[in-house]
């Protein structure tokens, strides 16, 4: 990202504003390094693990399902796990199973042969053989009628399927990624979805927080929708009021990340000035916030400032092998300050042997 925060705020303080220059300088690398991921922004702990989590699964090629809410962001994940996994120049094909009339469904999935019903003057290859080599992501697999689903159950289990009309199995190699917004385990109890096609399916679960979960990213994700969409509006949108940030970050977002992007784009639509003011802020999100209380942008800037300055005066005890007088020296600071900071953020001096391993990485400062 290159703007880690575009908040705009008059201050009197300008130790305070060097401060926060010189804390988003410093989080460049970090962030740079910790979004591997396209279109996945955030740094609170549960994004930072999910991120993780992500770049492991990727490299096994086995089945995935995503788990989340409504609007969290499951095709990101299912792309994501795609372009870092050895099929990635092969095609990603993405199906809502929602979207579709179950009738044509199975034609979509399967394919049909020339005359297998009226209307079919040309055979046509379903997504299970356009997808060969690469990974189809079965978006919303709950919907699949019981019908589809024992016979997707079949073709997952034999690399093969028949088109409508066809005779001949026609074999794939395919990564199956399924996502679903309803509680799955509810689904299987109740018989809704079928037992054996979830666990032939969900080798492994990825569950995505829902936004009111990580309140701390949505500075970061306000910044990076504002980014996209201001470019086209004239003239430039700069920034954010921290009035309106806490408006954003004290709504619910039951609408998840896409409800949060819709509301910014509709702020730069309606913005009267270079900053999006809380006059142009959707209705709901106004009243929304303000029955819940603030959680607010200025704790989320401290909390985010002291998560900064930690990693940073981690990583130079680490360079200079956890001996204060160097790292002291090399920061421009007195020892007796350094070891004061140390500990406020719970970093140990040097005890050989001395290492990464030796400083512990939680952030004991968040909430």
């Amino acid at each position: 990202m290159e703007r880690v925060l575009i908040v705009k705020e008059n201050s009197d303080n300008q130790l305070e504003e060097r401060r926060t220059e010189k804390a988003c300088q410093v989080s460049e690398g970090p962030l740079h390094r910790s979004f591997p991921l396209t279109g996945l922004v955030g740094q609170s702990k549960v994004m930072l693990k999910l991120r993780d989590d992500i770049l492991r699964i990727a490299s096994m090629d086995t089945h995935v399902m995503i788990l989340g809410e409504s609007g969290v962001g499951k095709e990101l994940v299912a792309k994501a796990l795609h372009e870092n996994n050895g099929r990635k120049r092969r095609a990603f094909l993405a199906l809502n199973c929602a979207a579709i009339p179950q009738n044509l469904l199975e034609a979509e999935l399967f394919g049909y042969d020339r005359g297998a019903f009226t209307g079919a003057q040309l055979a046509k290859e379903g997504l299970l053989e356009a997808a060969d080599g690469g990974t189809l992501f079965l978006d919303e697999v709950c919907e699949l009628s019981p019908v589809l689903q024992a016979k997707l159950l079949r073709a997952v289990e034999e690399g093969a399927a028949r088109r409508l009309g066809g005779i001949k199995p026609i074999t794939f190699n395919v990564r199956f990624v399924a996502a679903t917004n309803l509680d799955i385990y509810e689904e299987v109890r109740k018989g809704r979805f079928r037992e054996d096609l979830y666990f032939r399916i969900a080798v492994i679960e990825i569950q995505i927080p829902p936004l009111r979960q990580r309140r701390e990213d949505i500075p970061l994700l306000a910044a990076h929708f504002l980014e996209a969409c201001s470019s086209r509006h004239h003239p430039r949108i700069e920034g954010i009021t921290p009035e309106a940030m806490d408006h954003l970050m004290s709504y619910d977002w039951r609408g998840n990340v896409r409800e949060l992007k819709n509301a910014v784009e509709r702020a730069v639509a309606f913005a009267k000035g270079p900053l999006i003011t809380t006059e142009d802020l959707p209705e709901t999100v106004l009243k929304g916030a303000g029955r819940r209380g603030r959680y607010g942008f200025h704790m989320w800037k401290k909390e985010t400032l002291e998560r900064l300055e930690r990693e940073f005066l981690r990583n130079v005890l680490v360079e200079h092998a956890g001996i204060v007088s160097r790292a002291a020296k090399a920061l421009g600071l007195h020892r007796s300050s350094l070891q004061r900071l140390m500990r406020k953020y719970h970093l140990p001096a040097a005890k050989p042997p001395f290492g990464v391993a030796s400083l512990p990485y939680e952030d004991t400062t968040e909430r």
